[in-house]
């Protein structure tokens, strides 16, 4: 009876908590999808009006954001009136798009500072850590080139808004389903650098990640999200083309500038368990031909 009474309470705590996915792309949909299997009320926004349909098929309040650099939407007053804002937007690849980014973040976060957001998770990268040919962690520096940098002080915008807490999830590289990693080196010849270790993460960890930050209440905090195991660019990659096209990917066998993502902290400080901890045997178990 006691187990009963105590799932009962957490599904009542779920559905008076309010989240909103800001960026409802390859991450964000199954995130906010994942949220509301969970008891959620959920929200996300789409830069599409063609995404609405699908967002809304899964159960999920749609709107339209676009911060370009100001915000436009379709009430972005009762999107952001929620308990949780997850923020999901990286830059953009053009010069321009990245150039704006810190203004977009900062009027977003104008905009949150009228809203009754009490947390945010804001999705951010391990692009931050330079290569430094060793191991880095949270409490590593970070990059000083223009690409670190845009990242780093958009985590600081955030961070620094008074009466919210937030927490900074740096991803590594993703993938997963649509984001095969056999399509990035298949038939390519003399590619630099095959013996550096790899740093990535799978779609599963990415939201498993976010779903424990929130069940466990892990505010404050700067978090690298990387598969624990480090194999080579060599290994991984030529494993990696095999399966997904049978194509060659031909490494050559040497060690430039690198970095190893360090995880531990979400493991042993926090308890997360990954899905898919060995990235060799992901790819053994999941890409057959």
């Amino acid at each position: 009876m006691p187990k009963i009474l105590l799932v009962i309470c957490i599904q009542m705590k779920n559905e008076m908590e309010r989240i909103a996915v800001l960026g409802c792309g390859w991450l964000g949909l199954p995130l906010a999808s994942q949220l509301k299997k969970d008891g959620f009320f959920v929200k996300g926004s789409t830069t599409q009006v063609s995404k609405l349909q699908e967002i809304a098929a899964h159960h999920i309040d749609p709107y339209i954001v676009q911060l370009n650099p100001k915000i436009v939407g379709d009430d972005i007053h009762l999107f952001l009136d929620v308990d949780l804002l997850i923020i999901n937007i990286p830059p953009g690849r053009s010069t321009e798009e990245a150039s704006l980014y810190q203004e977009m973040m900062e009027n977003l976060a104008k905009a949150i500072q009228s809203a009754p957001i009490k947390r945010i998770i804001f999705i951010s990268s391990t692009s931050v850590y330079p290569e430094t040919n060793g191991s880095v962690n949270e409490n590593s520096g970070t990059d000083t080139s223009a690409s670190g940098l845009r990242m780093v002080n958009a985590e600081k915008v955030f961070k620094k808004l008074q009466n919210i807490k937030t927490t900074i999830i740096r991803m590594a590289g993703l993938i997963g389903p649509e984001r095969d990693p056999g399509r990035f080196f298949g038939g390519k010849k003399d590619i630099p650098n095959g013996l550096a270790p790899v740093n990535l993460i799978h779609l599963d960890d990415c939201i498993g990640i976010i779903q424990h930050v929130i069940r466990q209440e892990i505010w404050d905090e700067t978090i690298n999200a990387a598969a624990p195991s480090h194999p080579t660019k060599k290994d991984f990659y030529t494993l990696a083309s095999e399966k997904f096209n049978g194509s060659i990917a031909d490494f050559l066998t040497e060690k430039g500038s690198y970095k190893i993502v360090d995880s531990s902290k979400i493991i042993f400080v926090y308890g997360y368990r990954f899905k898919y901890p060995d990235l060799m045997q992901w790819l053994l178990e999941t890409h057959q031909n």
